[in-house]
């Protein structure tokens, strides 16, 4: 799904040479609706000259480590997370909302670093799961107190990192609340980045929820349904808002359903011929939705499930990979062909 400032640039053109909207208005029209912030050459390249300067710093403490004496090194961490804090303080006072955002993501990562080394300095004994889980809990408090995008995300890696470091034992997961809670984040502060990582949070939180629930296949198909509903509320909500959080949410919520739908076949309960011409049926309508509503992702979801089901009719009628490749060559010719004869009518017409 385009940005609404693009659409409504092709929508300008086209009203305009149709004489339905005067070409002096056109400018005052777009500064009325405003040009999405960018990230600039300077900013960037700060951003990394930051970044490696950090690498370096890191580089030069670790191969002096255990040299230092154990005050020094708590001290210096101390330090590293108090730079990183006041940083931010200072970037917040001064109105640089990059740099603020870039110091607390800083300031996350840092604290899920000392958790450990801290451990290590003194010999304390701990959880590893519940440090990553009280690592991603800070993260997420200096999320809110500094409105920071990159440490909501980066709450949520360190969350899902304490899910996926144990063995899969329970049905619950809290990457799926995180993930919820970042979601709410993402469209109360519309951040695209932030909705991407929630979206894919949510994702992996719900495959580790089917897999670790014992019916991995009626779960499965439970939360293809769920995602399917998440999909409609966000497309309704994108339509109306015009906001890229929606349109993100939506594509993703696209590929959950046709991945989990997929996946409920894969075994023997809720396989077959009737689990196959479903997921052909919704690879299809994918494409069409995605294509209606100009989602590329949406239509690339689509193709993927298309192509994955047909491979799923093929090993159920027991075709070698020779002949699965044979027969995929065909139809790409045959597709490629009829392409190439639609394409040559519309410019001979």
């Amino acid at each position: 799904m385009a940005g609404y400032r693009d659409r409504l640039e092709a929508d300008l053109e086209r009203w305009i040479a149709e004489g339905l909207v005067d070409p002096v208005h056109r400018d005052a029209i777009l500064a009325d609706v405003g040009e999405p912030r960018r990230l600039d050459a300077a900013t960037a390249l700060a951003f990394v000259g930051l970044a490696l300067l950090g690498l370096a710093v890191v580089a030069f403490v670790a191969s002096n480590w255990d040299g230092l004496p154990r005050a020094f090194r708590f001290g210096l961490i101390l330090l590293a997370f108090a730079g990183a804090v006041g940083g931010a303080v200072w970037a917040s006072a001064r109105r640089r909302e990059a740099t603020r955002n870039a110091l607390l993501t800083l300031a996350a990562f840092i604290f899920a670093g000392a958790v450990g080394l801290t451990g290590q300095i003194f010999d304390i004994a701990g959880d590893p799961r519940a440090s990553l889980y009280g690592a991603g809990l800070a993260a997420g408090l200096l999320a809110l107190a500094g409105r920071s995008t990159g440490a909501a995300a980066t709450a949520l890696v360190l969350i899902g990192a304490g899910d996926l470091s144990d063995e899969i034992g329970t049905g619950w997961t809290w990457l799926l609340p995180a993930a919820a809670a970042a979601a709410g984040l993402a469209w109360s502060w519309r951040s695209a980045l932030l909705a991407q990582a929630a979206a894919i949070a949510l994702l992996v939180g719900a495959g580790r929820f089917a897999l670790a629930s014992g019916a991995p296949e009626q779960v499965g198909f439970a939360l293809s349904l769920a995602f399917l509903l998440l999909a409609a509320g966000a497309r309704w909500a994108a339509e109306r808002e015009e906001g890229v959080v929606a349109a993100t949410v939506y594509g993703w919520a696209v590929w959950g359903a046709l991945g989990f739908f997929s996946a409920s076949g894969s075994g023997e309960v809720m396989g077959g011929a009737p689990h196959r011409l479903a997921l052909l049926a919704l690879a299809s309508a994918a494409v069409a939705l995605g294509r209606h509503d100009r989602h590329g992702m949406i239509t690339a979801g689509g193709v993927l499930a298309f192509f994955g089901a047909v491979s799923a009719v093929l090993f159920d009628l027991g075709l070698g990979l020779m002949s699965a490749a044979g027969l995929f060559a065909v139809c790409s010719v045959l597709a490629l062909g009829a392409g190439w004869a639609l394409r040559g009518r519309r410019q001979a017409a």
